[in-house]
Order: structure tokens, then C-alpha cells, then sequence
């Protein structure tokens, strides 16, 4: 299947889409992953048949990208789902751009003026990536803080996501009662990671106390160096770490966690570290938080993708619909482009996912049939020559590699 029928196939289900924006998007699709240079306007128009005014009048045209996502993520993915949140900075500079503000950045490690988005994706845990779902630019409205913002981009779409997933994976910056108490409420699970010095009890499992006052309701603090032997258990083992997992009240959020306490070693044997993994869900195993907690990671994967690759920092406006536009794109391209060519091929021959390779191709392709229009060459009896293979797959890694090995 190609990445234009796929387009094709998911724009047809959905409500409000005429033929000129499916046309638009499908070119877009095409366009975008075959351009060279910055992607602008002006640049998309030298290198396709639409004019830069076509582009900033359909960029400015709302477009469903949660309803897009959703029919496309639930057809060609796994059942087996979980939502990872996280925001991404976006440099910008100019004085008058929609949302523009001072925001953490993970590379520069520092708060820098820009934009931010919140970025909402859908893991498949069976074939270990991540897709994007939607994000949402980071307007902060007066007098809310930034952690009960993202909780409401969570929680308003308590209808939608629960369908997909009820567990959210975010990373220890969010384990804030302020994030996770809504979340809880609209029906969501949390997985996260604690503060190494983040206070938990013990609960009291034993036979209640006969008389009157109150019953006692802890066991004891938790010394996450020294674990009761009694209350956690051991999930994993390997060579140099020990997960034990038991369930502990958090005292900052309070509430019953589901927690799996990490342990890494010297070579001698002596303790290294120790790293608390938690989830609201009490019922959850051990293994499955952690592994569920890792797979969070690739959420980073898609911003890295599409900030190198396809963009996403690139757009010139200063409208925050157009901003929406190219940011949601970016980042549902590379669904696209993981569904057509990468979960297409069989799990057991697969690879790593390249979209540099990918791209690649596509550039190839847009400049090969330039060629066969210049010249009036007839690109069916081309396209039956082996040369036309091996120029498709030009300066591609993954085919430079197999003509090494082979």
C-alpha cells in the first residue's frame, strides 16, 4: 500500500473533508517528504505544482488532526495501546507570534524564549513505537499553573483517549498531585517515575486493633536502600539491577500506588542506586510498569524525527492556526510513514525505523519523475528498468548496506 492511498483511504471516513482539501493534503503528503531545504512556503512552491498562497490559505483552514489520528491509529496499530505525554520546545524568534513565551528546554537545558507544544502519542507496545495522536501549542491562560494546563489537555478529551488507553506514561516531572489527581478522577491511570527522596508508607495489612480511636494506617516509612523483604517482591533480575515491586502510599500524592523500586549494582555487589517507579493502577505487575514506563521514551523519538527531518521548527507564520497546521503534520507524517513502511514488513525482518532513508526514496522519486517530464520519457517503460531501482534507493543507508553485506 502506498502512502497516498493510505491518505486516500483514512480522509475518505472523515466527516467535512471536500475533494479540493483531500487533493491539497494527499500533494502535501507527497511534497513534504520529498522537499529539500527549509520547510516554508515559499520553498514548498519552487518544489511542487501549488503556489505559496495556496499553501498559507490552506494551512489557515482548520483540520481535524485528532479525528485523522484516531481512524488511522486504530485501524493499522495493536490493541495493546498506552498514551505518552510530554512537551517539546519549539525556537522561535520575533516579538508577536502566537503563544511565544519562556520554556524549558531538554537540550539546552536551560528556559529559553520560544514556543512549546504539548504532545499527546500513542505507543504500540507490541511493535515498540510510538505514533502521534495531537498536540496542542502551549497557551497558558492567567492565574493557572503549567502542570493543571496540561492535566486539562489531558482531561478534556476524557471521551476520546480511555478508547485508545486509560494509561498515560509522563516522566518524573509530572508526578505532581496537581497532574496526576485529575487525571485519576477522569478515569486515567498514570505511570511515572518518583523522587528518589519521595516519602512512602507502608499500608497496615495486618489484623485491626480491638477498642476505640482511630485505626493505625501505616506499617512504617519506606527506607528505599533498605526495602522490608516482607512487602516487596522481586519482579526482575538481572545480572547487575533488581526490580522488587510492592504497593505503597504516596504521601505527596496521596494515594495507593502500584511502585517498583529499581536497584543497580557495583560489580562488587555493593548498592549503586536505587530509582521508585509508580502507577496508579494498583492491580498493574511490576514488569508491565516497567517496561510500560520505558516505552515512554519514544515519544522522544517522534520530536526528534520531526525537528531534524521534517521541519517542525520551521514554519515562518505567526498565526497560530498555521502554526497547529505544520506542527501537527510534522509530527502525523511520520505515522504515515512508519504504518506504509515499517510495520509493513514482517517483526521478525524488521529493522530499525529510518526516516532519513525514507526520505531519501521520496526525493529520489520526486526527482526522477522531473527527469522523465523534461526529457518526455515515458515513466511506465522506466519504471520497468533495473537502473530505475537502484536510482531510487541512490545514497539510501539501508540500501548501501545491503549492496556491502551482499
Amino acid at each position: 500500500m502506498s502512502i497516498e492511498t493510505l491518505t486516500e483511504s483514512i480522509l475518505s471516513k472523515m466527516a467535512g473533508i471536500g475533494k479540493w482539501q483531500r487533493d491539497f493534503f494527499v500533494q502535501l503528503v507527497l511534497t513534504w517528504l520529498s522537499l529539500r531545504g527549509g520547510y516554508t512556503f515559499e520553498n514548498l512552491a519552487r518544489q511542487s505544482p501549488l503556489s505559496a498562497v495556496s499553501y498559507r490559505k490552506w494551512f489557515s483552514k482548520g483540520f481535524d488532526f485528532r479525528a485523522f489520528n484516531h481512524l488511522l491509529l486504530t485501524e493499522y496499530t495493536q490493541k495493546e495501546h498506552l498514551l505518552a505525554f510530554d512537551p517539546s520546545f519549539i525556537r522561535k524568534s520575533g516579538k508577536h507570534t502566537c503563544g511565544l513565551g519562556y520554556f524549558w528546554s531538554g537540550c539546552a537545558q536551560a528556559v529559553k524564549r520560544g514556543l512549546q507544544i504539548a504532545g499527546i502519542a500513542l505507543v504500540d507496545v507490541v511493535n515498540h513505537t510510538a505514533f502521534h495522536y495531537h498536540a496542542t501549542q502551549t497557551v497558558l491562560p492567567a492565574g493557572q499553573t503549567l502542570l493543571a494546563y496540561y492535566a486539562r489537555l489531558l482531561t478534556s478529551q476524557a471521551t476520546q483517549l480511555p478508547g485508545l488507553s486509560r494509561y498515560v506514561a509522563v516522566d518524573a516531572y509530572f508526578a505532581k498531585f496537581s497532574f496526576i489527581n485529575p487525571l485519576t478522577q477522569a478515569g486515567f491511570h498514570v505511570i511515572t517515575r518518583l523522587r528518589n527522596d519521595a516519602v512512602l508508607f507502608y499500608p497496615c495489612l495486618g489484623p485491626k486493633r480491638a477498642g476505640r480511636g482511630r485505626q493505625r494506617k501505616y506499617a512504617g516509612k519506606v527506607n528505599a536502600t533498605q526495602p522490608d523483604p516482607s512487602c516487596f517482591r522481586l519482579c526482575i533480575q538481572e545480572q547487575d539491577w533488581q526490580a522488587y515491586q510492592a504497593n505503597l502510599y504516596c504521601k505527596s500524592l496521596k494515594c495507593l500506588l502500584k511502585v517498583v523500586l529499581l536497584h543497580t549494582y557495583h560489580p562488587d555487589g555493593r548498592l549503586r542506586s536505587s530509582k521508585l517507579f509508580a502507577s496508579t493502577d494498583t492491580s498493574i505487575s511490576g514488569t508491565d510498569l516497567w517496561y510500560y514506563y520505558h516505552l515512554r521514551f519514544q515519544i522522544e523519538f517522534l520530536y526528534r524525527d520531526a525537528k531534524q527531518l521534517l521541519g517542525l521548527k520551521h514554519c515562518q507564520s505567526r498565526q497560530d492556526n498555521r502554526l497547529n497546521f505544520q506542527f501537527n503534520f510534522s509530527l502525523s507524517l511520520i505515522s504515515l510513514a512508519k504504518i506504509v513502511h515499517y510495520l509493513s514488513v514482517p517483526l521478525t525482518h524488521r529493522g530499525a525505523f529510518s526516516l532519513p532513508d525514507i526520505k531519501t526514496q521520496y526525493a529520489n522519486e520526486h526527482l526522477l519523475q522531473r527527469f522523465f517530464q523534461a526529457f518526455g520519457l515515458c515513466a511506465h517503460t522506466a519504471k520497468k528498468n533495473p537502473a530505475y531501482q537502484q536510482l531510487l534507493n541512490y545514497a539510501r543507508i539501508a540500501a548501501s548496506l545491503l549492496m556491502i553485506l551482499s
